[in-house]
């Protein structure tokens, strides 16, 4: 199946939620990312800013083979050892005290907006302004979804 086919199908299968343009990206090593044509681009904005250390990153790769082998997924029912060794090491690292995880950008984003009313709550001030990008993308949830 090739990229018009493909194309077609996730129009067919698949939302339209973007406008994209008109490849499918095959592989990635470093910043670059390969269509399935074998026709090489840059990527610029890093996978929409989750491949901050690009793609195939040798390093990188080794250490999610290692942890697919011991635990792919660990809800935060429970406790894990490499999440709290992670928030330790952000929190020594930054001028915070604690971390929050969380699995997307809206759902970061919608925390934030939590702990911003909380804070104000705690301050005993009924009155408080969340402060956004006009026409920039927030996330799809409702409250990322006014913003």
């Amino acid at each position: 199946m090739k990229t018009k086919e493909l194309i077609e199908n996730e129009k067919k299968y698949l939302m339209q939620t973007y406008s994209r343009p008109g490849m499918v990206l095959d592989k990635g090593e470093g910043m670059k990312v390969w269509d399935l044509e074998g026709k090489q681009y840059y990527d610029f904005i890093g996978g929409i800013a989750v491949n901050a250390l690009g793609y195939s990153h040798p390093k990188l790769v080794q250490a999610i083979k290692n942890q697919a082998k011991k635990l792919i997924h660990c809800s935060n029912l429970y406790y894990s050892e490499p999440q709290i060794i992670l928030a330790q090491m952000l929190v020594e690292l930054s001028c915070g005290d604690k971390v929050f995880f969380g699995n997307s950008g809206a759902e970061v984003n919608e925390g934030a907006i939590k702990l911003a009313v909380k804070y104000f709550k705690e301050q005993n001030k009924d009155k408080h302004k969340i402060i956004y990008m006009k026409n920039s993308f927030h996330g799809r949830t409702i409250a990322t979804l006014a913003a």
